[in-house]
């Protein structure tokens, strides 16, 4: 089902913490306990957090927002995830659970730079899998759900020339990775980086082609470089 590997082993970093979003206030302390049991990160439920002072205290402080999307449509994805895009700090991520199949929200999501999607029919078990799998720099959507954004990116989407000379030659490095499909943390063990100089470096290139994703990214390289 997944694009990407997925990276299995327990993540146990006290400064990753993840924020879970949503009405139920029961089903969310229930999946904090399970998330810490699961996968050993710090878990807190409460309202939608300000993305942009997520993790000021502490700059290399990891983040993650789990939104609870029952009753939310694609057109009321945006007012809920608080977010425009290329606004998300490079040090957070978000991910929606509790999608219904049949939505179709997957495009939104992708624009919007949600790095991956749990349906309401899924396994308890593929959440710690998934959350790991984001934390660790990769996307976590169905093989369908990429295919069909890409091939829609590609028929209707004229994505901007911005500038290839504006790129540093790291940037250009590290893009040419994300179109392989190499994750965060592949890139960073190949260029003896930590993976939040590479997350900052995705940031960059994303301002500087104006792009708001990986699979975005990878369709402006194969035009513009």
């Amino acid at each position: 089902m997944l694009i990407w590997d997925v990276m299995t082993k327990r993540i146990s970093k006290p400064e990753t913490v993840v924020y879970i979003v949503g009405q139920n206030k029961l089903q969310n302390r229930l999946l904090a306990l399970f998330l810490e049991t699961e996968t050993g990160l710090k878990c807190t439920c409460g309202p939608m957090p300000e993305l942009t002072n997520i993790g000021d205290k502490e700059a290399t402080q990891a983040c993650l927002v789990m939104l609870d999307c029952i009753g939310i449509d694609c057109d009321k994805l945006q007012t809920n995830l608080g977010m425009e895009p290329n606004s998300t700090p490079p040090h957070c991520s978000i991910v929606l659970f509790n999608v219904e199949q049949d939505n179709e929200i997957e495009k939104e999501a992708v624009d919007r730079g949600v790095r991956g999607i749990f349906y309401d029919n899924e396994p308890p078990g593929r959440l710690p899998k998934g959350i790991l799998a984001v934390l660790n720099g990769e996307l976590w959507y169905s093989r369908e759900a990429l295919s069909k954004c890409a091939l829609e990116a590609s028929s209707h989407v004229k994505l901007p020339a911005g500038s290839a000379t504006a790129l540093t030659s790291r940037e250009k490095e590290i893009l040419t990775k994300i179109a392989s499909g190499a994750g965060n943390k592949e890139i960073a063990d190949n260029l003896c980086i930590s993976t939040y100089t590479v997350k900052t470096h995705i940031y960059n290139i994303y301002k500087k082609i104006n792009v708001t994703n990986r699979l975005q990214a990878t369709l402006w390289m194969a035009e513009y470089l």
